[in-house]
């Protein structure tokens, strides 16, 4: 992988992919609930899980889920490339509009 990709992938040589794909028509909120008991039982132990599509509602889970080098890289990019915070707001990543503390962190933009 290109490390100047925002993609997460693992570090390990060796890892390990579990794919749960579901179809539920009348009780989708079971399925939804069993997921959410395998995530936390996965970070209770300590086990790395990264999903494909997140929907993750708080700025230390995305954070998590990029981990702290790629965060920062994500968030010096935001702030180079989008500063009015307009790109991509429905996956709610970042706040909108953006702090000004993304700014003042930047060593791209100092």
């Amino acid at each position: 992988w290109d490390q100047r990709m925002s993609a997460v992938v693992p570090t390990e040589e060796v890892f390990y992919s579990v794919c749960l794909l579901r179809s539920a028509v009348d009780d989708w909120e079971f399925y939804e609930e069993q997921n959410r008991q395998i995530l936390r039982a996965c970070d209770e132990r300590k086990i790395e899980v990264k999903m494909y599509l997140p929907h993750y509602t708080e700025e230390r889970e995305w954070k998590r889920h990029y981990g702290e080098e790629r965060w920062a890289i994500l968030l010096e990019r935001k702030a180079k490339y989008d500063p009015r915070g307009i790109l991509a707001t429905g996956q709610k990543i970042f706040p909108f509009p953006l702090p000004s503390s993304i700014f003042q962190n930047s060593t791209v933009l100092n």
